[in-house]
């Protein structure tokens, strides 16, 4: 991320607007809709950042191309960024947002590791778990990794939880390359 304290302090701004508004679920959708957009087109990404283009004009395109599909909060948003010369922290500023709206929502994302798929009531258990442990709704973030042979590793924020085969082996060997054998 280009400057995580710059985007962040904006997420947080648009959060403290569109919450009070009731536009905080409408913002965030559209948000991300915008984000998707952005993604599968360059040229409009290269046409907001283009300095050679006025701002009244990336103004006029975001309107044409995203707002009547915005909350109003949101498209003020994009051109107070336009204004700011920050439009460039337009994805990073998406990305916290999201973050902020979770943690306002009181979700938190668990990235879960595991060697094969987890069976449906096996995921279902570790949901409950963390969300016991969390006291939040938990969104599981799933991923297949052959390499853990085995287990589980959950990161649940800045926490790892590592409870996988492969791990447990490279302790098992670095314990036994530093044991002292005694006879």
């Amino acid at each position: 991320m280009r400057d995580r304290r710059v985007a962040g302090r904006y997420a947080e701004a648009l959060l403290r607007t569109a919450k009070p508004a009731g536009t905080l679920a409408g913002c965030a959708e559209s948000y991300a809709g915008v984000l998707e957009v952005m993604a599968a087109n360059r040229d409009l990404v290269i046409f907001l950042d283009s300095p050679q283009v006025r701002e009244q004009e990336k103004k006029e395109v975001l309107k044409k191309v995203f707002g009547p599909r915005l909350e109003p909060v949101l498209l003020d948003f994009f051109n107070l960024l336009l204004d700011r010369n920050r439009i460039e922290l337009l994805r990073d500023i998406g990305t916290v947002f999201a973050e902020l709206v979770e943690v306002d929502q009181g979700l938190v994302r668990a990235r879960v590791v595991t060697a094969i798929a987890l069976p449906a009531d096996l995921e279902a258990k570790l949901r409950d778990k963390l969300a016991q442990v969390t006291g939040k709704t938990v969104v599981l973030e799933k991923k297949i990794d052959p390499a853990v042979i085995g287990g589980v590793c959950v990161t649940l924020g800045d926490r790892i939880i590592d409870g996988t085969v492969r791990t447990n082996l490279d302790r098992l060997r670095k314990t036994l390359a530093t044991a002292q054998v005694r006879g």
